[in-house]
């Protein structure tokens, strides 16, 4: 899968990626199909942030895409202990460290310009942009588009027809 996303780390091209390296090169391709306005960056060569809010295991895995493009703009990594600090990102995942506070984390988040990603069974439903799944062993995900549009982000329709799932609710 991480072949067909077009990310490989270094080194894992003969060996099964592990799910933490999915992961990063999933984010990294949603990048690649997701439109932020033009006021989501201070200017035109603003870098793209993917950010990491809480615990997480993605960590070094995103740090091998500090540098790399996406849209003429320098992916910029950053990490995040609480919500309230999140400033100036444009693409989150979201750890399982926030899983019983999950709701009123995505309230932080809700009309900006900003693509939360998380694995938690309701994240879509609570108002996530893209919740991970599991589906016959492969790691696949869900799309909401009615919080996307809502925070003014588009999603381009190569990525919603790989979708599992594409929701048009703004969730809870």
């Amino acid at each position: 899968m991480a072949v067909v996303l077009g990310f490989v780390p270094p080194g894992q091209a003969a060996q099964k990626p592990s799910e933490s390296q999915l992961k990063a090169a999933y984010l990294y391709n949603f990048a690649k199909f997701i439109q932020w306005p033009d006021d989501a960056f201070p200017g035109k060569d603003s870098p793209l942030v993917l950010g990491l809010l809480g615990e997480n295991c993605l960590a070094a895995e995103l740090d091998l895409l500090v540098g790399r493009k996406v849209r003429d703009r320098r992916i910029e990594v950053r990490k995040f202990t609480n919500a309230e600090d999140v400033k100036g990102c444009h693409l989150l995942y979201i750890s399982s460290t926030f899983e019983n506070k999950l709701k009123d984390v995505l309230q932080n988040f809700r009309v900006r310009p900003i693509v939360t990603v998380g694995d938690d069974n309701n994240f879509s439903s609570l108002g996530g942009v893209v919740q991970f799944v599991s589906r016959r062993d492969r790691l696949r995900f869900i799309v909401n588009l009615g919080v996307a549009k809502a925070n003014n982000i588009k999603v381009d329709s190569q990525l919603l027809s790989l979708a599992v799932e594409v929701v048009e609710a703004e969730g809870e």
